[in-house]
């Protein structure tokens, strides 16, 4: 919710194998570059020998091939290598690829983790790719062929084992763009998606609003003391739970791909600064990531009291585990009730979702946040009204969209991406109800 320009619904007033810890708390990311390793001939000629083995067995979809080769922290991401297989061959079903060539590595380049921040991997070597698809036209969304090149595959080596390995799966990684499947089989997971807005060290002060109190209560409504972000993460932490991605839930959803025990998704909307400040340093402690929607006409803009994440910042989130999805251009016109005309939509949508992509490293945008002004009416009460926003966007190239609803909802169904709910964070929810929303969560 954007201040002044729009806004949405005011917020009310034993650990598992795939959970990956948080390490000690950080106030900053480490550097998406390290300090690139001696590219001797064994190394070189090792890591681009299995760079382009991995390639050729995803493109001949040879999914066990590849188990062995992976990395400790990139088999860690899946629940085994059976359920591994099962889902990337659902997935690719009916989306053959014909071939997938490398470009030149780049190296010493610190590989994250997709699903946590705080698991990471100095000095690899990092492979573009180019993928070519049998029948591109034919994949659902219009345009996802094309993202698959956004993709790299990212290759680790052990000089004192003589060894590589891969970290990043390129086409084959959890975080790989989504492929809408012909046919979708009726699935339902329930994952609490929180949504966030301002995460601040004390409430807003109406003084600093000069005398907007339209924007000091809005602001009010979208607040989250940093105090109560860390208690609700470090309960997230104590019980086990996981934190994914929307790509993640989607495999689920999709794909029937199982979830780690206590999943959640935790998004920010508009771009505020305080989400890098106060949020991600906490997000980092605890090992969690999230989905970032910033309003691409925002960053790094100021508009009263608040600031706007720069470009260099997204960057760096993007750089570092962190995901994005798209909240138009301002936040300042509903999406919903059929009110948008399809200019409009081209202008906020389309166009916001290619600067994006672009802004933050040619990562794909695939997820939008509804956006509207506040207080708005509830959202998709009629889906036949709302039928035409979902066939434009999309056309697009988007495969779901993110609500905010009157009633709270953690219900996640596959039929509905384009109706996934969110559960409203803010001063109004206590630690204790926020921490049951993830320890009932699939």
């Amino acid at each position: 919710m954007a201040l002044l320009l729009a806004g949405c619904s005011a917020a009310p007033a034993a650990t598992p194998a795939t959970h990956r810890p948080g390490p000690t708390p950080s106030a900053s990311a480490p550097p998406p570059t390290g300090t690139p390793p001696s590219a001797s001939p064994a190394a070189l000629s090792a890591v681009t020998d299995l760079a382009q083995r991995f390639a050729d067995q995803t493109a001949s979809e040879a999914w066990d091939a590849q188990w062995d080769e992976l990395a400790a922290p990139a088999q860690a991401l899946w629940p085994s290598q059976s359920a591994r297989t099962a889902m990337l061959g659902a997935k690719f079903q009916g989306a053959a690829i014909s071939s997938i060539s490398l470009g030149p590595p780049t190296d010493g380049v610190t590989w994250y983790d997709p699903e946590s921040p705080a698991v990471s991997v100095p000095d690899t070597w990092r492979f573009p790719v180019q993928v070519t698809f049998a029948n591109p036209d034919a994949l659902d969304p219009p345009g996802v062929a094309a993202l698959f090149s956004m993709t790299q595959i990212s290759v680790e080596y052990d000089a004192a084992a003589g060894a590589a390995s891969v970290v990043g799966e390129g086409p084959a990684s959890m975080d790989a763009p989504v492929i809408v499947p012909a046919q979708v089989t009726s699935r339902q997971v329930d994952v609490p998606i929180f949504m966030y807005h301002l995460v601040e060290n004390q409430v807003p002060q109406e003084s600093a609003y000069d005398g907007n109190t339209y924007g000091w209560e809005l602001d009010v409504g979208l607040t989250t003391l940093t105090s109560q972000f860390q208690s609700e993460m470090a309960y997230a932490h104590s019980i086990g739970a996981t934190s994914i991605s929307l790509q993640h839930l989607a495999d689920a959803l999709l794909y029937g791909l199982a979830l780690p025990a206590h999943s959640f998704v935790v998004t920010f909307d508009d771009g505020r600064l305080s989400q890098w400040t106060n949020a991600a340093p906490i997000l980092r402690e605890y090992g969690f990531t999230a989905v970032f929607f910033p309003c691409t006409a925002l960053i790094g803009g100021v508009y009263g009291p608040q600031q706007y994440m720069t470009g260099a910042q997204l960057r760096e989130l993007a750089a570092t585990g962190f995901s994005f999805g798209d909240h138009t251009l301002k936040d300042n016109v509903a999406l919903w009730a059929g009110d948008a005309t399809t200019q409009q939509l081209e202008v906020v949508t389309d166009q916001s979702k290619s600067t994006l992509e672009s802004l933050v490293g040619g990562e794909p945008i695939q997820f939008i946040a509804y956006s509207g002004v506040w207080p708005g009416p509830t959202q998709f009460s009629d889906s036949s009204r709302e039928a035409p926003l979902f066939a434009t966007l999309h056309g697009y190239g988007y495969v779901g969209g993110l609500q905010d609803l009157q009633n709270d909802s953690a219900d996640d169904y596959s039929t509905a991406l384009w109706q996934l709910p969110r559960v409203r964070v803010g001063l109004g929810i206590s630690v204790s109800s926020w921490g049951t929303w993830v320890k009932d969560a699939a």
